[in-house]
């Protein structure tokens, strides 16, 4: 867990990094979470003992299922495309599919207390299909017309890093940090 007298610094920073995707294997460019100075996977990896991979859906010249201003709308605590619960935010993405196609979120609970943001119960969210269901000859099934299913933020299962991580932004800095992305995009429209 974060020092609560200490708060941490957020930032985006440009790195390549290795993909092997639908776009061909090779290097791309990619937009970073870097939380106190660090990318936020190595960030989390010397707290978890776990690789962690993650990019942000900020990458130029790339759009996926999650815009570059939701995502940012979504931090800020405002409407978000992804399919998670209220108050849970996508933090990071898999660095192939920049979206929530492949099941997998690096997620937060987002909050405010006082001058102070928190990103708490940091852990990934994965796509939960749930049992597979009995495999039956089709003259046996039973007609349903009203199949049961679950809304999508019902399907996702959260597991929380242990021991528990959470991170304390001061809310002037969050924003102005991203305040500066918004505007670095922005520019590159």
């Amino acid at each position: 867990m974060a020092d609560s007298a200490r708060l941490d610094v957020l930032r985006f920073v440009d790195l390549p990094v290795e993909r092997k995707s639908a776009w061909g294997p090779g290097e791309f460019g990619s937009r970073q979470i870097e939380i106190d100075g660090q990318l936020i996977g190595d960030y989390l990896a010397a707290r978890t003992s776990r690789i962690i991979e993650q990019s942000t859906p900020l990458v130029t010249g790339h759009s996926g299922a999650i815009t570059q201003a939701a995502y940012l709308r979504a931090l800020l605590g405002g409407p978000k495309d992804d399919p998670l619960r209220d108050g849970r935010i996508a933090i990071g993405y898999c660095d192939a599919c920049l979206d929530a196609s492949c099941g997998v979120l690096l997620a937060a609970n987002l909050g405010i207390d006082g001058d102070t943001v928190l990103w708490s119960s940091i852990g990934f969210d994965q796509y939960d299909e749930g049992p597979a269901p009995k495999l039956t000859p089709f003259w046996k099934k039973s007609a349903d017309p009203t199949p049961s299913v679950a809304p999508d933020h019902e399907v996702w299962a959260f597991t929380p890093f242990v021991p528990e991580i959470t991170l304390r932004f001061h809310r002037d800095q969050y924003l102005e940090a991203i305040q500066a992305e918004r505007r670095r995009l922005a520019a590159h429209q």
